[in-house]
């Protein structure tokens, strides 16, 4: 497992430093989120670095787009997750292939696991300046909005708002 992480990890890194960035914050959220909530905090650190693997095959034009995309870009964006399941499946990492897939589903019966990365993902995006096409929003906006989509159980909010606190100071003592 180690080889196929450090490999797809080295491809994130060639491609797009967005990309690493974003999966390496949500990786750290996610882990603060599992300890939080008493859960294996490296299987969501590896979780958190792997939910957006499909990315590799988007476009880097399309990654880096600064200003609204289109209908037929936002379909080509969308099929990262369906292409991030089925290449984590062929790396061997099928235990991480069902948060690749659903982690942009907005539906209130979701695993748990996979809560708990697309929170992370979605607080990540939203308070984040790498998105130029939409202006990032307070930490507190961004956990209000997750909690106004009424589809995440709310201990992973909860757990959330506490790891985007120790998120915040350890970003600040680096």
């Amino acid at each position: 497992m180690q080889r196929a992480l450090n490999l797809l990890l080295q491809n994130m890194s060639e491609k797009n430093a967005t990309l690493l960035t974003h999966s390496l914050n949500v990786a750290k959220l996610c882990t603060i989120i599992a300890r939080n909530l008493g859960m294996d905090e490296e299987y969501y650190y590896t979780a958190g670095l792997l939910h957006d693997a499909g990315k590799l095959l988007v476009p880097n034009a399309l990654l880096d787009k600064s200003i609204s995309i289109g209908n037929e870009e936002q379909e080509i964006l969308k099929n990262h997750s369906k292409w991030g399941a089925e290449l984590l499946k062929l790396l061997g990492l099928n235990e991480f292939s069902v948060i690749a897939l659903l982690h942009h589903q907005d539906t209130s019966d979701l695993p748990l696991p996979v809560q708990i990365v697309a929170v992370a993902d979605k607080f990540e995006a939203m308070t984040s300046l790498w998105r130029q096409y939409k202006k990032p929003v307070t930490a507190k906006e961004a956990i209000d909005e997750l909690w106004n989509m009424r589809i995440f159980h709310p201990t992973v909010i909860e757990a959330l708002a506490i790891a985007q606190a120790e998120f915040l100071t350890e970003k600040k003592t680096c």
